[in-house]
């Protein structure tokens, strides 16, 4: 298993950019990211962390006659200003908004840039809320208190393997604060209720629309251009990684997956990381969080705890090599989410 503590939710991305490969050469490479056009009046960002951080996260630009609109606000406004870039240079016509799929901080700490611009910033209702708990609050606290708990972990460690494990927990959470106290925070200008959704957005011969899904985190949306058969998934689909489960529904999650699987088979769904793939990788997707899950319902009926259930989880070969961010915000996630809501489930009659 290789776990990677470079970028924060940056897994999978070994070999980022294969699916890009066959087609034209890209409109734009930066290193850290490549556009390209996937189809007619689509382009896609696919980030490349190893090569720097100012997207960390997938995005791209849905333009047509009358109107364009961004997907993601990614980790840097560097890499919300390339979405700009790229906007303006495949439209005159006007950016309708910037779509952030979720409030994670590699998805809307580039905001400022979309701010600086004027271009309102579409999230779900709860996002800027959820941001303002997450990062605002914690930005230039003392960090020692909360990370103290995972030094003791560490500190407690029994073997290599758990060492490693809580080694990259600790990592996980020294590089996400670093992070929260270095961003300027822009928070969404356009909340978009649930009970609204999904909103169609017409940008000319071409339609965007915004749905609402569960699973990820507590305010996820999808944008679909179904005239193109391509969806920008954010981080519902994980490419070849362990989601990452910290503030996840694993249950809901799961049928989330089932719906993607119900789309036509030509679909190209655009990751929130890694690169653009089919219903193959939302059927891997599907099988790893079904051995998640029938590892909790086991360690259930053994009256485990959630803790013993994450030290206890053993990684199947058909996933040995999937990249792993952090063991506790991947592992622990899906076990505390996963005991919760089996726990909550009416007994069998």
């Amino acid at each position: 298993m290789k776990l990677n503590r470079r970028q924060f939710l940056a897994a999978g991305l070994a070999s980022p950019l294969l699916a890009q490969r066959a087609a034209p050469g890209p409109l734009f490479d930066r290193g850290f990211a490549q556009v390209s056009r996937i189809a007619e009046g689509v382009y896609v960002t696919i980030a490349d962390p190893a090569k720097g951080e100012q997207c960390l996260s997938n995005g791209g630009v849905i333009h047509g006659r009358d109107a364009v609109l961004i997907v993601e606000g990614h980790f840097q406004p560097a890499g919300a200003a390339l979405e700009i870039e790229v906007a303006r240079s495949v439209s005159k016509a006007p950016v309708r908004a910037a779509v952030d799929t979720h409030y994670h901080l590699d998805h809307t700490f580039g905001n400022s840039a979309y701010a600086a611009q004027g271009i309102p910033i579409m999230a779900h209702e709860k996002v800027a809320s959820l941001m303002k708990e997450r990062y605002a609050d914690l930005k230039g606290a003392d960090k020692a208190p909360l990370l103290r708990p995972m030094e003791q972990k560490l500190a407690r460690a029994g073997s290599a393997e758990e060492r490693q494990h809580r080694q990259s927990d600790l990592n996980a959470w020294q590089w996400m604060f670093a992070a929260i106290d270095a961003a300027t925070l822009a928070y969404p200008t356009e909340p978009l209720a649930p009970a609204a959704l999904p909103k169609r957005v017409e940008l000319g011969g071409v339609t965007a629309v915004i749905e609402a899904l569960p699973g990820h985190t507590p305010a996820d949306l999808i944008v679909r251009v179904p005239e193109r058969d391509v969806v920008f998934t954010g981080d519902l689909l994980f490419y070849r990684s362990f989601p990452v489960t910290f503030d996840s529904d694993m249950i809901a999650w799961r049928k989330t997956l089932d719906r993607f699987a119900g789309y036509p088979a030509r679909t190209r769904f655009v990751p929130g990381h890694g690169p653009v793939c089919g219903m193959e990788t939302v059927r891997d997707h599907g099988a790893l969080a079904d051995d998640l899950r029938a590892h909790a319902e086991k360690m259930l009926r053994a009256g485990a705890d959630v803790e013993e259930a994450e030290r206890g989880y053993v990684v199947p070969q058909r996933f040995h090599d999937y990249e792993l961010f952090s063991w506790n915000l991947c592992v622990g996630g899906a076990m505390r989410s996963l005991f919760a809501g089996l726990a909550a489930k009416p007994a069998p009659r």
